[in-house]
Parts: structure tokens; sequence; C-alpha cells
């Protein structure tokens, strides 16, 4: 099998990358992204460097997708190209080309080279605030309630994706991850990212909340073991999944890596976060996705222990025994 990972040299398409290469079955891996892949990345891919291929290119350009496509042939395309953030709202014709026209021209470009198998990055944003649902978790049946652009593009895939099943015969398959981290992860929840990497050097961190707001998390490694699996699968009973884990707050992190590295210095302020319309879902359900492919998120601790050796390893220090 041969896979084209759109977004490639991003946090969960990295990742996405890694865990197809170290599959047996996976012959070939092609990345495609506007940057190269990091060197610390490149080292800790290494030993499959003779299957991994770097393609410069734009998802906001056809041309350039299908230029990867053309030089290296695949059975199964994955899009984890997308901005989101302070671009949705500063640069918002940017942010429409990249997550609506960028997801039609993968989808388009799958189409034009004849591959039927299609992965793509949908967002937990679609359901908008916990607060609409109440207390409990957040099921894909649910109506959906995007609030602002992101939301509405990663909607507009969805809907994209069904018409081109529909028409095409393909078989897609949308993500709906919470709120992401893993090393070298750049969110508007940046903390989730940034204090496992400070940590893991060796750098005290600091946030100025008081660390008790409720998140569903997902690492990049789980993305990238899901990934994995959809991707070898001809196809999905259901055509979205959430992807997170359980309710989770800073200083349930700041606790697990103190577990993991004695001597951590984490420390919060005083002033509560606010969370804009109620916060996005941090009670979310994975029972879709674990009762159609077995699949869970890793434990937060798991997750850590490879966050934290990531950072390790860009740094140039030897990777922590757990």
């Amino acid at each position: 099998m041969k896979a084209l990972v759109i977004g490639g040299s991003g946090l969960f398409g990295r990742k996405t990358v890694a865990y197809l290469l170290a599959d047996p079955e996976v012959s070939l891996v092609v990345s495609m992204d506007i940057v190269p892949p990091r060197e610390w990345f490149m080292k800790s891919i290494q030993q499959y460097a003779h299957k991994f291929k770097f393609v410069r290119g734009d998802v906001s350009e056809l041309e350039d997708i299908l230029n990867a496509m053309a030089l290296y042939p695949v059975d199964a395309v994955v899009n984890w190209a997308f901005l989101m953030g302070a671009e949705v709202f500063t640069e918002p014709r940017l942010s429409t080309k990249v997550n609506a026209l960028g997801m039609c021209n993968a989808f388009e470009a799958a189409r034009l080279m004849g591959v039927k198998r299609v992965i793509y990055a949908s967002s937990e944003t679609v359901y908008g605030p916990q607060s609409m649902y109440g207390d409990r978790e957040v099921t894909e049946d649910d109506q959906t309630n995007p609030t602002h652009s992101y939301a509405v593009c990663k909607l507009f895939a969805e809907i994209l994706a069904a018409q081109y099943g529909a028409k095409y015969g393909m078989n897609f398959t949308g993500l709906r991850p919470t709120i992401g981290y893993g090393h070298g992860g750049r969110s508007p929840a940046q903390y989730w990212s940034d204090m496992p990497s400070a940590v893991a050097v060796g750098k005290p961190y600091h946030m100025e909340t008081d660390g008790t707001n409720l998140s569903s998390l997902v690492s990049a490694d789980d993305l990238g073991i899901f990934t994995r699996m959809l991707v070898k699968a001809p196809s999905s009973p259901h055509p979205v999944y959430n992807v997170g884990g359980p309710p989770t707050s800073p200083r349930d992190m700041a606790e697990a890596l103190r577990r993991l590295v004695p001597g951590a210095r984490i420390t919060f302020g005083n002033r509560p976060m606010e969370m804009r319309g109620g916060g996005l879902p941090w009670k979310v359900s994975g029972a879709r996705a674990r009762q159609d492919f077995g699949f869970t998120c890793l434990a937060l601790e798991e997750s850590l222990k490879i966050h934290v050796n990531d950072a390790r390893l860009e740094a140039g220090l030897e990777p922590l025994k757990f």
C-alpha cells in the first residue's frame, strides 16, 4: 500500500507519516506540505527513509496535489492540511482557501487520479459549545452547531465528502479530533503542547490561569494510530468519528508530568480561564471508533512519554526510560 499525506509536516501529519512508515504493509509514504519535515522528525524515521518521499506543495493549488500523485502514485490520500487559530480571524481569505478550497482540491485530486480511499480532518468544533449538550458525552449523531468559519469549513468538508462518495464511488472517512497536542504543536490552546515540551528539557512552565479548565484531548500519536487503521481499511462503517479522551485539566497534565519527570517545575496562577460560548465539548464519546475499529486513545501518561522524548530528541538529549 502507498499513501499520500497532505499537510505531512504538521503535528498530525507527521505522526500519521511515522505510523504509516512503521507499518510493514505500507511500501511508500509521500508527504506534501509547503514546508519540509523538521530535522528531528527525519531522525525519528531514519530507519524508514527508503520508503519516504517529500514533495513541496500547497493544498490550495490543485495542480500541486496532482503533481505529487503523478510523481508517486498512491492508493490512499490523507488530508491533514488546515489553518486554525488566529489566522481564521485575521486572514479569512487564506483560511478559506486552505480549509474549504484545499479540502475540495484533495478530494478532486483523488478522484482525478483514481484513488478511492480518502481520510480527512474534520473537527469537534462542528458541535459548538459543551453547554448545548449538558453534562453528557457528545456523539457523532448529535446535531452540529458550527459557530465560526473554521467550524463551518469542517462541516462543509463532511458534506462535500458525502457528495463525492455518492457520485464517484469513493470511500471517505472524516475524523473529528478534540484539542490536539504533541511536541511542536501549534494551536489556540498552545499550553497543552508547550507544557510537556518544556518539562522534557528541564525548563520551568507557568500558566497565568488556574489550570482547572477541562478539555477533551487527543495526542498526535492517537491520530497517527487511528489514521493508519483507516488507511488500511477499504472503507468505514460510519462516515465520521470522534477522536478524543476523557475530560482533562492542565493540572491533571501537570500531575502526570511530575510522575514521569521528577522535579518538573510547573506552576499556575489564580485567574480562571474564560471559556467563550461555554467552551468546546470536553465530554466526547469515543464509542463509535471503539466499536467499529477497536480504537481508543492512549492514556495520558502513555502519550506524554512519547511527547517528552520527541522534545528531547529535538534538543539533542537522550530519551528518558520510563
